[in-house]
C-alpha cells in the first residue's frame, strides 16, 4: 500500500497585480509556482499548498512521464549537445576559456560549437548559447513563417523571435507575429501548427468558432497538435531560460 508523502513541498512564490485569488501552477522547469494577489497573507500559503498535495503530486508525476530523456549535460548543467528538432539538427558543444564574450567569437564548425566561455563559468556560457539559439531561431523560424503565410494566402506586417516564458507565439492587432525562440526545439509538425495558429489570428483576433474553422482548414490535425502542445515543454532544455 502506497504511503502518502509528508515531506514539505517546494514551491516558488510569485505576487501578481492581476491575480484576483491565489492559484497553483505546475511548470515543466520551475516546478510548483504559487501565484498570489497583492495583499494576500503569505502565512496562508503553506496550508494552501498542503491542501492541494494530492493534485501537486499527481501533476508532477504526469509531467515526469512526459519528460523525455535529458540531452547530455556536464556536471554543472551545461549541455554537451543541443538538439534542434524543428530543423533536424544536432550540435555538439565544447567550451574554450576565453574572456571574449561576443556572439561573433562563437566558433561554428560542421554541427559543432566551440563557445568562447569556460565551462566553469556557466552563466557566461549559457548567455552565449541563448544568443546563438535566438540567432538560429530567427534564421529558420522567420523564413518558415513567411513561406507558410505565402503558400496559405496569409499576410502579416512584421515578425520577430523572442525567448518567452509561456507563450509559443502571438499576433498583435497591428499584424506583428512574434514566435517563441524555444519553438526551434519542437518537432516540425508542432512548429507548423503554432505558425498556422498565429497566421489565423491575422484574420480573427480571438478564438471564436470561425477562428478554429480557419485553423482546421489549414491544419486538419489541429486537435491532435493542440493536445500535443500541452506537453511540448518537454522538448525544451532547462538551460534555455526565460530571459
Amino acid at each position: 500500500m502506497h504511503k502518502p508523502s509528508t515531506d514539505p513541498i517546494a514551491y516558488t512564490l510569485k505576487v501578481s497585480r492581476r491575480a484576483r485569488s491565489a492559484r497553483l501552477r505546475m511548470m515543466p522547469h520551475e516546478g510548483l509556482v504559487v501565484v498570489i494577489p497583492l495583499g494576500f497573507d503569505r502565512r496562508e500559503v503553506p496550508a494552501l499548498v498542503e491542501r492541494h498535495r494530492e493534485w501537486i503530486e499527481r501533476t508532477s508525476l504526469k509531467l515526469d512521464r512526459h519528460r523525455p530523456e535529458a540531452q547530455p549535460e556536464l556536471e554543472n548543467g551545461l549541455p554537451c549537445m543541443v538538439r534542434l528538432n524543428a530543423i533536424g539538427e544536432e550540435w555538439l558543444v565544447s567550451y574554450e576559456g576565453n574572456r571574449r564574450r561576443l556572439l561573433e567569437d562563437l566558433c561554428t564548425l560542421p554541427f559543432g560549437l566551440v563557445l568562447p566561455a569556460d565551462a566553469s563559468d556557466p552563466d557566461t556560457a549559457i548567455a552565449v548559447l541563448q544568443m546563438w539559439i535566438k540567432k538560429k531561431a530567427g534564421e529558420s523560424l522567420l523564413p518558415l513563417l513567411a513561406s507558410t503565410a505565402s503558400s496559405l494566402g496569409f499576410s502579416f506586417v512584421t515578425s520577430g523571435v523572442r525567448i518567452q516564458h509561456s507563450r509559443w507565439g502571438s499576433c498583435s492587432s497591428r499584424g506583428r507575429i512574434t514566435l517563441n525562440t524555444k519553438l526551434i526545439f519542437l518537432p516540425p509538425e508542432l512548429v507548423r501548427y503554432i505558425i498556422v495558429h498565429e497566421l489565423c489570428h491575422t484574420v480573427h483576433m480571438n478564438h471564436s468558432k470561425a477562428f478554429w474553422e480557419l485553423v482546421a482548414r489549414h491544419d486538419p490535425d489541429f486537435r491532435e497538435h493542440d493536445l500535443a502542445m500541452r506537453h511540448a515543454w518537454k522538448y525544451v532544455p532547462a538551460w534555455v531560460g526565460v530571459k
